[in-house]
């Protein structure tokens, strides 16, 4: 973990959390904060390609994992366009084909601890995400 870029990553994580539709009017599923934690164990047990690959395919999970994947590519890039459901994948497989893999895992982990640290900055709700924005 470098702490310098997590704190760099912070502001762009606590943007990209509204803007990839993981945040609403202030609330956020307190789910998500699960879905990220637990991704983060599974890049250190595994391999950060085999992580990326099943958190961009959606599952049967209250929490939408592609979401935390478009704003984890979000944070690491700057982007606020328009993210593809596969961009944090095809990066780190594009930098697996260049040899630079650890750098890319470094970065993955600081956005997802900058994630989960700005997830702090939101209202927790144990609502469907819908269900939530109707209040």
């Amino acid at each position: 973990m470098n702490k310098k870029r997590v704190d760099e990553y912070i502001p762009r994580a606590y943007r990209a959390l509204s803007d990839v539709g993981i945040a609403d009017k202030g609330m956020i599923n307190a789910s998500y904060k699960g879905q990220i934690a637990s991704f983060g164990a599974m890049i250190a047990m595994g391999s950060v390609l085999s992580a990326v690959a099943l958190f961009s395919a959606r599952g049967k999970t209250v929490a939408d994992r592609t979401k935390l994947m478009k704003a984890i590519y979000a944070v690491i890039h700057g982007a606020t366009e328009e993210i593809e459901d596969t961009a944090l994948f095809d990066y780190v497989q594009q930098e697996k084909n260049r040899g630079k893999i650890r750098f890319a895992k470094e970065k993955i982990t600081d956005a997802a601890i900058a994630l989960k640290l700005a997830m702090n900055l939101y209202k927790l709700t144990e609502k469907d995400q819908d269900d939530a924005a109707n209040i």
